[in-house]
């Protein structure tokens, strides 16, 4: 079976026998354990966990998916003015503990609209006053000592966004040195190299006063830290875009209401008073009558300065867009208005957000939540906010809209959006550096539905079938789990753009025919008999399921590859695989290969009555086909050209008894995985969903057979390779015949040089 479409009928299969415990199970069989029951089943020992409770620097690693207890309160706050002052508990899963009081209140523009909300914690060493916060540093963050926690009701998955920021960070950080934004600026001094410029979040389960309240995910919040900025820095600004557009910021005006400067800080606003962020007034400068800076104290005088500085690059920006038009107008060479906009804008990170914006169907992305950001104060960058409205997601109406559209509508495009000129220039003027940027990422496997698929299954796995059980049973209302249906006297039917537009929308008032058709909830509907005051719908809904994002995945990459003018390239690529003493591995890469001398590969086929694996030998390996490996201690270096994957081929990753994958996943449950557990290789049995993580280009075993032994003990005979020490040897340098070092190998003939001091020619052809 192949490996994906295994996995999806699996959840699929899941997903029906939950929704038939809903409706028959008597809820007292389902009642959701409550949080000290939950960390008894995690292994949680209070004498053998590390309590942070009492220290003012927290350092723990990022959970795979952590669990939080708030006590003295029933819910999120329902009201924008109200603030709850609570403890809250945390375990990360890894063995870490603490305790601390927090203040939370709501979080989002949206979050009022849906019965589970946002919401914001801000932690304390003092009692709730704020002269003393602790310093919160979870994996490779930064440290903050505030966090927002997001609901994503309208989300199957609770972190489609965050999915769509690990998916960006691939993308960025594929280009090095510079991948991070703040590399490529100017006045960045002493940076915290945790600094993304983007949000990122780890799956929380989160119960109140002990109770199960539902899956959250713990996120970095907007803040000058995540974007190495200084507070007091003028140059250092950092906008929150409501909407930037000709009408709001480009056309030479800028509505101060549609806009938000998260940095600096202690800014001034025209009428004197500190600048509110939350009310949008317009930054100060020298024309206010309370730019008083002779009878003003000295910092005060220092902040009005600042932001009459701030403005003024502000205003700078908003004139940006008349400069390079003037230039269009003037008919002036390509050359000189890809070099106007390259001085005023990182393309780089245009280019950047642009594919990433495609691939993931960004809507909201036009227009709105976005980040912009200057370092120098004159060229401005900009990263994506606020991804929800992603992978077909168009949560006002709960639908999911087809993959094959450019954005809600397949006439939306960038050479037509007028109303955000930056982007829309950056589109015509460097078409072809989006187009190689695009079709790099493409042939290096950067952007693959492989590669998405498994940021959403390794999300899917982390977050665990039973907390997603809780979840469903607390919020079985959720949009994302209904199916939209229609009323008996109507039939929801596909359409394409044309035909929407070209077909009114549901009147209550008129009598429709059988045959006729209106438009509804941005949906096609016909009607199967005369009706009148009927809604075409009894209930509309965007039921989701891992099958759907494979295969919308799958189709959307088809059509950006049509847009991008992509065509798949062959690259020279080489993968070093390092086997243990044990002398086993497994393998699974996307190009053909020699086999180097020292190793063997095999097809497992199956498994004997007497419990040892059938093997056959392999003589030549196959692209994107798993493979067993035998072999010396030592490193050992594949070369070859990449090949063009068939996604639809059911052999696809998957040889007899062997799946593989491209890049790191979880191995779902019953499976096996070749392991060294006390000096001996064999194949463990995976104990439960979300549990052991398997590597880039390896493989694990899939047999049908429930009742085997575990572990998979591997023929003894058949171990005599790791007890061979000559091979115990790792490259440590790769040359050409000139004696100069390089990256990696390439076209001709490459010396390898080994750590026991050999030397080995390698002709790459």
């Amino acid at each position: 079976m192949h490996l994906i479409q295994s996995s999806t009928r699996k959840y699929l299969v899941l997903s029906i026998v939950f929704t038939w415990m809903l409706a028959f199970v008597p809820k007292s069989v389902l009642a959701q354990e409550t949080f000290q029951q939950k960390l008894a089943q995690l292994g949680y020992d209070k004498a053998q966990c590390t309590d942070w409770s009492d220290s003012t620097n927290i350092n723990i690693p990022k959970p795979i998916c952590a669990y939080v207890n708030l006590t003295n309160v029933t819910s999120v706050p329902s009201k924008w003015t109200t603030v709850y002052s609570v403890w809250m508990e945390v375990y990360d899963g890894f063995g870490n503990y603490f305790k601390k009081r927090i203040q939370m209140a709501l979080q989002g523009r949206s979050t009022q609209r849906y019965p589970k909300r946002n919401f914001k914690v801000s932690f304390f060493n003092d009692e709730w006053i704020g002269d003393d916060t602790p310093d919160i540093k979870i994996g490779d963050w930064v440290e903050q000592d505030a966090f927002h926690f997001k609901a994503y009701y309208l989300d199957y998955f609770r972190g489609t966004g965050i999915l769509c920021y690990k998916l960006y960070d691939q993308i960025t950080r594929d280009r090095g040195e510079l991948g991070r934004v703040w590399e490529r600026g100017v006045n960045v001094k002493d940076p915290d190299s945790g600094a993304l410029c983007h949000p990122d979040a780890f799956p929380c389960a989160v119960y109140f006063n002990n109770k199960f309240y539902g899956m959250y995910c713990w996120q970095l919040k907007k803040h000058r830290s995540n974007m190495n900025m200084k507070k007091h820095k003028a140059e250092h600004v950092y906008l929150d875009g409501i909407r930037l557009d000709i009408n709001t910021m480009f056309g030479g005006t800028i509505d101060w209401s549609r806009l938000e400067v998260r940095n600096p800080k202690d800014l001034y606003a025209m009428s004197g008073k500190l600048y509110d962020r939350d009310n949008h007034d317009e930054l100060m400068d020298e024309t206010s009558p309370y730019y008083d800076l002779a009878s003003d104290s000295e910092d005060v005088r220092k902040y009005k300065q600042m932001t009459a500085q701030v403005k003024h690059y502000l205003q700078n920006l908003s004139n940006y867009a008349s400069e390079i038009q003037a230039l269009i107008n003037k008919k002036s060479s390509t050359a000189t208005i890809r070099a106007a906009i390259e001085e005023r804008f990182d393309v780089t990170s245009f280019i950047d957000y642009i594919i990433h914006n495609m691939v993931i169907n960004n809507f909201d992305g036009l227009l709105t939540n976005y980040q912009w950001f200057t370092y120098d104060g004159k060229k401005w960058f900009l990263t994506p906010y606020d991804l929800d409205t992603s992978f077909g997601y168009f949560p006002e109406n709960f639908l999911i809209m087809p993959a094959s559209y450019y954005y809600i509508f397949p006439v939306s495009s960038w050479t037509y959006n007028t109303n955000q000129p930056v982007l829309r220039w950056v589109y015509l003027y460097f078409k072809d550096d989006i187009d190689q940027r695009y079709a790099y990422l493409r042939d290096n496997g950067i952007l693959n539905t492989e590669t998405i698929y498994s940021l959403f299954t390794n999300w899917y796995y982390s977050v665990g079938e039973a907390n997603y059980q809780n979840e469903w049973l607390k919020w079985k209302d959720s949009p994302c789990l209904k199916e939209t249906i229609a009323n008996p006297q109507w039939e929801l039917r596909p359409y394409t753009y044309s035909k929407y537009k070209a077909i009114a929308d549901y009147s209550s008032t008129q009598t429709y025919q059988a045959g006729d058709f209106c438009r509804a909830e941005f949906r096609v509907w016909r009607a199967k008999s005369t009706v009148k005051g009927v809604s075409p719908y009894k209930q509309v809904g965007c039921k989701d399921s891992l099958a759907r994002v494979f295969s919308w995945t799958k189709q959307r990459l088809a059509s950006v590859d049509a847009w991008m003018n992509y065509q798949f390239t062959p690259q020279l690529v080489s993968y070093t695989l390092s086997i243990s003493s044990v002398g086993w591995s497994t393998l699974c890469l996307p190009f053909k290969f020699s086999i180097p001398e020292g190793i063997e590969l095999y097809t497992v086929t199956g498994i004997g009555n007497d419990g040892k694996l059938t093997l056959q030998k392999v003589v030549e390996p196959k692209a994107y086909t798993p493979y067993l490996v035998k072999g010396y201690l030592g490193d050992y270096l594949f070369v070859g050209q990449s090949e063009e994957a068939n996604e639809d081929d059911p052999d696809y990753l998957v040889n007899e008894c062997l799946h593989g994958c491209l890049v790191g996943r979880y191995v779902p449950k019953g499976c096996y995985v070749l392991q060294n557990q006390n000096g001996k290789a064999a194949f463990y049995k995976v104990p439960e969903d979300g549990k052991i993580m398997m590597g880039d280009n390896r493989a694990y075993l899939e047999l049908d057979s429930p009742e085997l032994a575990n572990p998979i003990i591997l023929d003894e005979e058949m171990s005599t390779y790791a007890s061979v020490s000559e091979k115990s040897a790792e490259i440590v340098g790769i040359y050409n015949m000139d004696g100069v070092k390089l990256q990696h190998t390439v076209k001709g003939v490459n010396i390898l040089k080994y750590s026991n001091g050999k030397t080995e020619k390698v002709v790459v052809k």
